[in-house]
């Protein structure tokens, strides 16, 4: 799987092939997975799909009838992250500073308002 999006038939499969694991470490410990293919069942399993009724906070793992805590699934996603190359770094120009608009003494804001759009749509 080279390429960074997934057919839906793949993700359907990693969907199924997601009821053969019962804790996101087994996931991780993997190794015939790529990156690619553990996030998509780790997804699979944070979803409100598989979420146990009543208590949210708990995933019931098709195919296993032990629960998983969401905030495990969640650290396993993370742990993926930490795996992938940073972002590269790219040097921003600098905002242009807003001009300061001074309105003589006595001078309404409604007054400025008109002067600058006046200035704009002359």
């Amino acid at each position: 799987m080279t390429s960074s999006a997934m057919s839906m038939n793949e993700i359907h499969a990693n969907s199924l092939l997601a009821s053969t694991f019962t804790h996101p470490r087994e996931v991780l410990a993997n190794p015939f997975l790529d990156t690619l293919q553990k996030r998509c069942i780790l997804a699979a399993w944070a979803s409100d799909a598989f979420t146990v009724e009543g208590k949210p906070w708990l995933r019931q793992i098709p195919g296993s009838h032990e629960t998983v805590r969401i905030g495990d699934i969640l650290a396993a996603l993370r742990s993926l992250d930490e795996d992938d190359d940073p972002p590269p770094k790219t040097s921003r120009m600098p905002l242009p500073e807003a001009p300061i608009h001074v309105r003589a003494v006595g001078q309404t804001a409604g007054e400025d308002r008109r002067r600058r759009l006046a200035d704009i749509h002359p």
